[in-house]
């Protein structure tokens, strides 16, 4: 890995000279002295605990970093709760309203309170924080992966955003004036509209030493046939940057949102 962060938790991963990987302890290499093989330093899991990391085993084996890196599927579920996940878990509660900024910008789908409240208690349901490729960077991506599929209809979509160019192509779908600024309603133009949306296919590798992370936001028409075919696609994709950064900078906090979140999701 070329990344190595000072603290466990949300914070940003800096490049190694002079990962965020899973929030085990690293040992960098090349970092004084000049290596054989590299130019440049890395990180090498340790796999020990330290004061300030404790090591994590489970995460260590699905880290994208790991030399025994494991694939996974939407299904794959880690059976024990330890502080890592517990952690990802707290984040939500703490600053939902901030992943609701990202997702809104990924989407350009505004998030009121019942789309807010439909993707919390999605994800408690299926637990998303035990799913084994949920880290404290990914937050607002994996929202979306475990909220189920949901109507087009009634959405506020952005102005200009590729989704809301999509819908104005359509013959059944009528845009009509949004309650927020800059945002357009989405209506039906006859008796039914039938248009989903969802997220699907989370994928993650390493390109030349950098984690690629990608979600694929879709959609389709519920009519029932099963595969349903894509209307529409996105490919988004996750910076592991933008979250902690948000966090660390944004000043301006939406409280209703942070309010729902602890509502919604009990403390554990």
């Amino acid at each position: 890995m070329r990344k190595f962060k000072l603290r466990t938790g949300v914070s940003n991963p800096y490049e190694i000279n002079v990962d965020s990987a899973c929030d085990n302890p690293i040992q960098l290499i090349g970092l004084y002295k000049r290596l054989e093989n590299t130019d440049r330093p890395y990180g090498k899991h340790y796999n020990r605990s330290l004061s300030f990391a404790p090591y994590n085993e489970t995460a260590y084996c699905f880290c994208p970093y790991s030399s025994n890196s494991r694939e996974v599927i939407k299904e794959s579920w880690k059976k024990e709760l330890t502080d890592y996940e517990r952690n990802i878990y707290n984040v939500i509660r703490e600053y939902f309203d901030l992943a609701v900024y990202i997702i809104q910008q990924e989407t350009g789908i505004y998030v009121g309170e019942r789309i807010a409240r439909r993707i919390l208690e999605d994800y408690l349901l299926v637990e998303g924080h035990m799913y084994y490729w949920a880290t404290l960077y990914n937050i607002p991506w994996m929202l979306l992966y475990f909220l189920r599929p949901s109507p087009c209809y009634g959405l506020e979509v952005k102005e200009g955003s590729a989704l809301q160019i999509f819908l104005s192509e359509r013959e059944d779908v009528c845009l009509t004036s949004g309650k927020h600024n800059g945002y357009v309603k989405v209506d039906k133009a006859n008796k039914f509209l039938n248009l989903n949306f969802v997220s699907i296919l989370h994928k993650r590798q390493v390109i030349s030493n950098e984690v690629k992370e990608t979600l694929h936001f879709n959609v389709f028409l519920n009519n029932n046939i099963f595969p349903s075919k894509e209307l529409f696609g996105l490919d988004l994709e996750i910076n592991e940057f933008r979250f902690p950064a948000l966090i660390e900078k944004t000043k301006y906090r939406k409280q209703w949102l942070i309010d729902l979140a602890k509502d919604i999701m009990p403390e554990i």
